[in-house]
């Protein structure tokens, strides 16, 4: 179980997902060995054993990166589980990639929004509730 989130290029910069055409399709974020240049100088000690599969912990928590096997790389999925602190360091990302983040549980831009850890926590919350229920 974890939050998850989503990094698109896109034809342009979308304030809402509804704005984007049916046939919109993610450009490119970069060549797969540059996406996780960027992704450790980002999340430093993320872990490539499995070029598609990178993972990251620290203090503030884990990211498992998916990038895929596609050569350039047209998407990221980010499977988060962490502290509210790990958002700064997901919209770093996006800022590097120059790319959108689609927080996963309510179809929002990360960065357009005002409170873009208030899903993560709203996990974090739930989560805690299904550990403590399976004591």
């Amino acid at each position: 179980m974890s939050w998850d989130v989503g990094l698109f290029k896109f034809s342009r910069r979308y304030t809402d997902v509804s704005e984007m055409p049916r046939d919109e399709q993610p450009n490119p974020l970069g060549a797969l060995s540059v996406v996780q240049q960027t992704v450790t100088a980002v999340f430093p000690g993320t872990d490539w054993t499995d070029p598609s599969w990178g993972i990251f912990g620290s203090e503030l928590g884990s990211i498992e990166f998916n990038v895929g096997k596609d050569d350039p790389v047209t998407s990221v999925a980010l499977h988060v589980r962490a502290g509210d602190a790990i958002v700064e360091g997901i919209l770093l990302l996006c800022e590097k990639l120059d790319c959108q983040a689609i927080d996963y549980s309510d179809g929002g831009f990360l960065e357009q929004s005002a409170h873009p850890a208030q899903n993560l926590q709203k996990w974090r919350k739930y989560r805690n509730q299904i550990v403590a229920g399976e004591n």
